[in-house]
């Protein structure tokens, strides 16, 4: 009991699980927006995908782009020219390469006024990611919509159907009509690191003309940010990449053209009463997430996540030494969800886990990423906890997490 004290009184906000405020005068934006108006159609084209891959003589190579950097040459009297210091990676290459895998989404939504039905729109961005013309994007974009028109890049609408959507990832899979498409394969083997290169297509404030490119950085990894309906997204990149509202659903790619993540939120506000403002603060969805929950919507039309049944925060070093624990980090228990997988298997209010099935839980990020990667519903795995003093493994048939 004296360690949920401790965190009664050091965490102020009265958090709930992974949802601390930001401290700040901020609004969170989820990226869609809404516009009207629609590009007169086009004969289809289907355009038979090919590999991005290939460099003008002049670009920089693979790994350069990667990292950013560009080789110093040194001259003949052994230093570095100042044009070759100042190369810049080569976005343009890339653009031209990815651009016809993006797609413009506008969906129509019917909402009930007090005058009686009222028809909205709503736009986003999405990404073509098969040949057969599955498109990812976020389920903010196309939530309750009545109809669906996406707009190719050489300007043919063409209706989608809905495949499935996921409210806890904010994600969403839809179907073009049949045919063969330009794509961004969809990979789980991306590793992203602090600092390196990104580029966010979309379709921004629904410009007419195309969709807007913009270019930064991977500013952190493992973020996590509250969404529409309570709802709380993990394990975002966070990328001071300029994402607009429109941009939802849209890639956020590597110089190399492979898609690295899924653009989903921004944050900006302050600027008045003496509070900062805030911008630079964007976020997408990783990968990792992006390939397990389009592999089930396309599969089941619906994500199965393993579930728990528990409110939970992160042990700091300072809240365990105040409560003279030997161990620093895991998993706090701060609540046990009545007649859930963790009540039935006996966890209690206090318990820090440390682990499950051996893996390591340091955080609760690490105990989310192994629900969603590693462990299904259904599954009885061994949960390594510290409870008064001794350490015990208990086991734990997971569920399956209730609708959002």
């Amino acid at each position: 009991m004296q360690l949920l004290k401790l965190f009664q009184r050091f965490t102020p906000w009265g958090r709930r699980v992974l949802a601390p405020p930001l401290g700040i005068t901020t609004a969170l934006w989820l990226v869609g927006t809404a516009c009207s108006g629609i590009v007169s159609p086009t004969t289809a084209t289907p355009i038979v995908n090919a590999p991005f891959s290939g460099q003008s003589p002049s670009s920089p190579s693979a790994s350069q782009q990667a990292t950013g950097q560009s080789r110093l040459t040194p001259t003949s009297t052994g230093t570095t020219t100042l044009e070759t210091m100042l190369q810049l990676p080569n976005v343009a290459n890339t653009v031209v390469r990815v651009r016809p895998a993006v797609v413009s989404i506008l969906s129509n939504v019917v909402t009930v006024g007090m005058f009686g039905p009222v028809d909205d729109t709503s736009s986003g961005t999405g990404v073509i990611i098969t040949p057969d013309g599955l498109v990812l994007t976020n389920n903010h974009v196309i939530e309750g919509s009545e109809s669906i028109t996406i707009t190719l890049d050489n300007g043919t609408q063409l209706d989608a159907d809905f495949v499935g959507g996921d409210r806890l990832s904010d994600l969403a899979v839809l179907r073009l009509p049949h045919g063969q498409y330009p794509f961004l394969p969809v990979s789980e083997e991306i590793n992203l690191r602090v600092g390196e290169w990104v580029i966010a297509i979309g379709n921004a404030l629904a410009l007419p003309g195309g969709p807007t490119v913009t270019v930064g950085v991977v500013s952190a990894l493992g973020r996590s940010r509250e969404a529409i309906g309570g709802t709380t997204l993990n394990d975002l990149v966070q990328t001071d990449t300029v994402i607009n509202p429109g941009n939802s659903g849209g890639p956020l790619l590597s110089l190399r053209g492979e898609l690295v993540g899924i653009n989903t939120a921004v944050v900006r506000g302050g600027g008045t009463r003496g509070v900062p403002p805030v911008e630079g603060i964007g976020f997408a969805i990783n990968m990792a997430t992006a390939a397990q929950v389009s592999r089930q919507l396309i599969e089941i039309g619906r994500v199965r996540w393993a579930y728990m049944g528990l409110n939970l925060d992160d042990l700091t070093p300072e809240i365990a030494a105040r409560a003279n624990l030997p161990i620093r980090e895991g998993a706090v228990v701060l609540g046990v969800g009545p007649d859930g997988p963790s009540a039935r298997a006996g966890l209690q209010r206090g318990d820090i886990i440390l682990s499950m099935d051996g893996r390591k839980v340091g955080t609760v990020i690490d105990l989310l990423r192994l629900l969603r990667q590693e462990f299904q519903s259904g599954q009885e795995i061994q949960v390594g906890i510290f409870r008064e003093g001794s350490n015990l493994q208990v086991p734990l048939v997971l569920g399956e997490r209730p609708p959002v």
